[in-house]
């Protein structure tokens, strides 16, 4: 393992980066937020649509028709069958009316509530836009001066600082600098080897679809001299 000193400063760089990441992912989760909100907005035409309005008038109706030959049973037996169709008949026009009304009711509520669930909605929105301002001017300042706070591993290997510091624990470097480097290495010889692997993988030429299937122009032409032979010789 590297000397205490070294591998303090790694450790350091570390949990710098680490704090980086942590405001990196907050603008990241602000976007999400903003975007999941935007599911829970919407138009007229969705609530009507979802209002089920049609099932709600069917059961509503059925619970009229079913009152309604209870009345024409109850009416039908204490007096005679006439007034208990006419109070029947009646029962079920009231009912429906009641019902349509009580639907149109709740549906213009629905509405109404959308509208201002959109309204909550747009403003928190807009408070994550302006939120998201923030965090990124917050980032970026961060970003900025990680130059000077960290000095032993280049701000473009922050993502890889764990293997850095591994080659440290391993004993194959002795200082940040030196592990760098070893990454470095690392990593252009990766580079030339994936290169080398590409050039040798030779592609095979893709058939073209006429290639393929043929040429449709010139089947018709040799077809159309074929039936021109045929014609000759039947004459």
């Amino acid at each position: 393992m590297a000397d205490p000193k070294e591998m303090e400063r790694i450790d350091q760089a570390a949990e710098y980066f680490r704090r980086y990441f942590e405001l990196e992912n907050a603008v990241v989760i602000n976007d999400e937020n903003k975007e999941y909100l935007k599911t829970y907005i919407h138009d007229e035409q969705y609530v009507v649509k979802n209002f089920n309005k049609k099932d709600q008038t069917q059961r509503g109706a059925i619970l009229t028709s079913i009152v309604a030959v209870v009345m024409l049973l109850l009416m039908g037996a204490m007096t005679n069958w006439l007034i208990g169709l006419a109070l029947a008949i009646g029962s079920i026009v009231v009912g429906v009316i009641v019902v349509l009304r009580l639907n149109k009711y709740r549906l213009d509520l629905a509405k109404k509530e959308q509208v201002e669930v959109n309204e909550g909605i747009k403003e928190q929105i807009e408070l994550l836009e302006g939120r998201k301002v923030q965090l990124e001017r917050q980032r970026d300042d961060y970003y900025n001066a990680l130059g000077k706070r960290v000095d032993c591993v280049p701000l473009d290997y922050m993502k890889n600082v764990g293997q850095i510091r591994q080659l440290m624990v391993d004993g194959e470097a002795d200082t940040c600098e030196e592990a760098v480097e070893i990454f470095e290495q690392s990593m252009l010889m990766k580079q030339m080897t994936d290169i080398m692997k590409a050039s040798e993988i030779k592609e095979e030429p893709k058939q073209t679809d006429k290639e393929r299937f043929g040429d449709p122009l010139k089947l018709i032409k040799e077809n159309k001299k074929k039936k021109r032979k045929e014609k000759k010789l039947k004459k």
